[in-house]
């Protein structure tokens, strides 16, 4: 293809897009617009290899429906992503070409715009949802060595998320300050914020972790050993050497698939199989269409059957 010589006002529309549109217009989260972000890289990228240029050089012109296909084509082929995150980066590139079509310079994309919107987004077949028994939560926090400080982090996280069904996310946005009795105030997917019961036993592990380690009630309960937050990438290399560990005491969990949104599944089914109905918790939508699960007390306390991990006498105290 020939060089995109003259550089039009694409750079100048994509910072519009960041600054003004998606953060103050739209008000979307921080995790949206680093979604939307990472998606433009790449895109900008392939565009640029595409037309043989610099991005800077980039146009306007450079951005139809054949450079999109041929984009989407490129990252489940050559990066090896799924229809779900193919998807998801051709929402950014369709919310980029609204944006574009209400400004000044959009009268000569209108066409354009249609062309790109109607690019449909690409079926795949729905994930079976995995979840661990509580013998293999067990054995997997039995595999977290307790005498380590990234040991007894990752062991309380661990507790945390199965007792919770809290996202990893909310997990490691919990602050010390969020802990109030036996209840943590977890901040959610889409700005959604809720109070989860906890178990005395996880109460008991998280005083104990933000007093050993002079936490402030503004300060993150999961560090990494710098003192920062902890990154999803390392709780899940943490959770892999525990799982692998694991899988020599309970050998079902060799060849598995285990994620930090395991421990979400597992406790959705660790209620059910204490004989929580579906009509007595936000549960059912979770089970069958893979939406958010919400605990709200007081309807879930008291309810479980002690599904509480046994290893290393984490069910030792009295019950929740």
């Amino acid at each position: 293809m020939r060089k995109l010589k003259q550089p039009d006002e694409l750079p100048a529309l994509v910072q519009r897009y960041f600054v003004n549109y998606l953060a103050n217009q739209r008000n979307l989260s921080h995790h949206t617009r680093s979604g939307y972000r990472d998606a433009f890289r790449l895109f900008l990228a392939f565009l640029a290899k595409r037309h043989r240029c610099s991005i800077d050089q980039l146009t306007l012109k450079a951005i139809d429906p054949t450079g999109i296909l041929a984009f989407l084509d490129y990252l489940e082929t050559t990066r090896g992503n799924t229809p779900r995150t193919r998807n998801l980066r051709l929402a950014a590139i369709r919310t980029f070409a609204r944006f574009v079509v209400g400004e000044s310079s959009g009268v000569e994309f209108v066409a354009m715009a249609h062309r790109i919107l109607a690019i449909p987004k690409k079926k795949s077949p729905a994930r079976v949802l995995g979840f661990m028994t509580r013998q293999e939560i067990d054995a997997v926090i039995a595999a977290v060595d307790p005498t380590t400080p990234s040991g007894k982090r990752d062991r309380i996280l661990f507790l945390l998320l199965y007792n919770t069904g809290a996202r990893i996310s909310e997990g490691l946005q919990l602050r010390s300050k969020d802990i109030a009795g036996r209840t943590v105030h977890l901040h959610g997917k889409g700005r959604k914020e809720r109070t989860v019961p906890i178990w005395a036993t996880t109460e008991k592990l998280l005083r104990q972790r933000c007093k050993a380690e002079n936490i402030e009630p503004e300060g993150l309960v999961f560090t990494n050993r710098n003192g920062e937050q902890l990154s999803r990438d390392g709780v899940a290399f943490r959770l892999a050497l525990a799982v692998n560990k694991a899988a020599d005491r309970c050998p079902s969990l060799k060849g598995r698939r285990i994620t930090c949104h395991t421990f979400r599944h597992s406790c959705a089914m660790a209620l059910l199989q204490a004989g929580v109905a579906l009509e007595a918790m936000p549960l059912r939508q979770f089970c069958l269409d893979r939406k958010s699960l919400v605990f709200r007390p007081p309807v879930l306390v008291g309810v479980f059957c002690d599904p509480r991990p046994t290893a290393h006498g984490l069910a030792q105290s009295s019950r929740a």
